[in-house]
């Protein structure tokens, strides 16, 4: 696996993984943070919309997700993240692992595309091409619209 790989997939299953995940990571034993996004992360997290097409119910979650999606990575590539946006517990694992992730977000360079893919559990899942990485992220809320999962990591081949 490529050093940059290796990076971005350390920093997808920490990043906002639970305690016992940072524990395993540190070790070298690095778990898909994909296989259980929203249950660690958000308990709360709003009921999942009906899966299908892209409908009208659907477009302004998706909308809302990209747009926070969106501010996050121009957070993290410029003055830093805006903590007010997330849960407490979830920006206390971020503000833990900011020092390792900012400089990493950075490196994939300009974001050049961001793409819907799907609904996975209670989150959604982009595709963000950068200059430097393709990558796909997942963005989770709760009920008061917080962000309450957030998770990325190299995209799939």
């Amino acid at each position: 696996m490529k050093p940059t790989l290796m990076k971005t997939a350390i920093a997808a299953a920490v990043l906002l993984a639970p305690v016992p995940a940072l524990a395993q990571a540190a070790a070298g034993a690095v778990p898909n943070a994909f296989d259980r996004p929203a249950q660690a992360a958000a308990p709360q997290a709003r009921p999942a919309a009906a899966p299908a097409t892209a409908s009208a119910a659907q477009a302004p979650d998706i909308a809302r997700s990209e747009e926070a999606l969106r501010a996050v990575i121009a957070g993290a590539q410029g003055t830093g993240f805006d903590y007010s946006d997330f849960t407490t517990g979830l920006g206390t694992q971020i503000r833990q692992q900011e020092a390792q992730v900012v400089p990493l977000i950075k490196g994939f360079g300009a974001v050049k595309t961001v793409e819907y893919v799907k609904q996975e559990g209670e989150a959604q899942m982009f595709k963000v091409t950068f200059d430097n990485q393709v990558t796909e992220w997942l963005i989770g809320f709760d009920a008061e619209d917080k962000i309450a999962a957030l998770l990325f990591r190299p995209a799939e081949s």
